[in-house]
């Protein structure tokens, strides 16, 4: 990719794809709710709504980037294509489900981490973004939150930005050092574009779990399967009482935690454990 060698021009393929994301998201954003009020709606009731619109406009322009890259990678999409072949349709749809689950028992228990620090309670940014969250129809929670969102950030961060890192970091520092490296600035990105200390930690840390699965999966199917699978516990917590006997602070809330990242450690075990059999022949 052009720009390699030049740290400025290197940086500026990685950040402007996201600055572009940002702009439209927000663009729409204000131009569907300004709709929203000459038509007589209520925007903070509505805000998903506006955001599943909002998600639709901007997917063609990440998508293009994605296209791009694909065609043009020096090496990410090399490695990609490598894995995707190394696996067939059953192992790719085993594997898809173990990225979901480990996704959302992480995702579970690295929020329970973050409530035990009073972080949300003083964020004011963070609530903000809660409130508009979770102020509207369940259903636009699901297929916003759920799906669009997720596929539109794991395009864009694991699918441009996470590929572009990648083949910049393994030019100038090669193999497992670049690999390292980009996972760590793409999960710093999509933790800062959050644009509030308690998404930072959240997003940051999932984000180096999701940069993984893209590499174990060959796609980025395997992170958008563990977004999804992250953002749907956070709904059902919200609007259901399926987690009530996990109050923080109760013994429940302890043991549950630790019994969420013992079970995300064991399946993220499990798909290294058949990532590895598959690279050394285990698909015929």
């Amino acid at each position: 990719m052009n720009g390699k060698n030049n740290p400025i021009l290197a940086a500026g393929t990685v950040i402007v794809p996201a600055l572009v994301y940002f702009v439209i998201l927000n663009v729409s954003m204000s131009v569907l709710t300004m709709a929203a009020v000459v038509l007589g709606g209520d925007p903070q009731r509505q805000y998903m709504m506006l955001q599943v619109l909002a998600s639709l406009v901007a997917i063609p322009f990440m998508f293009r980037y994605y296209r791009i890259d694909q065609k043009n990678s020096a090496v990410f999409w090399k490695y990609m294509e490598f894995e995707w072949r190394k696996k067939n349709w059953i192992e790719r749809t085993a594997n898809g489900a173990l990225m979901f689950f480990a996704g959302a028992v992480f995702g579970m228990a690295w929020n329970n981490i973050l409530m035990l620090t009073g972080l949300e309670e003083i964020s004011g940014r963070y609530q903000e973004a809660q409130a508009h969250f979770f102020a509207g129809d369940v259903l636009f929670e699901i297929v916003g939150a759920c799906l669009l969102t997720p596929f539109l950030e794991e395009i864009l961060y694991r699918g441009v930005v996470y590929g572009r890192i990648y083949d910049q970091a393994y030019v100038n520092h090669g193999g497992k050092n670049g690999r390292i490296i980009a996972m760590g600035f793409s999960a710093l990105l999509f933790g800062v574009m959050h644009m509030n200390l308690v998404q930072f930690l959240y997003a940051g840390v999932l984000g180096i779990l999701f940069a993984w699965f893209v590499e174990q999966a060959g796609h980025f199917y395997g992170a958008f399967l563990a977004h999804t699978g992250a953002n749907l516990m956070a709904v059902l917590r919200a609007e259901t009482g399926l987690f009530s006997w996990m109050e923080p602070g109760s013994i429940a809330f302890y043991t549950g935690s630790a019994a969420l990242f013992a079970a995300g450690v064991f399946l993220t075990a499990v798909i290294a454990c058949s990532s590895a059999r598959q690279r050394n022949g285990g698909v015929k």
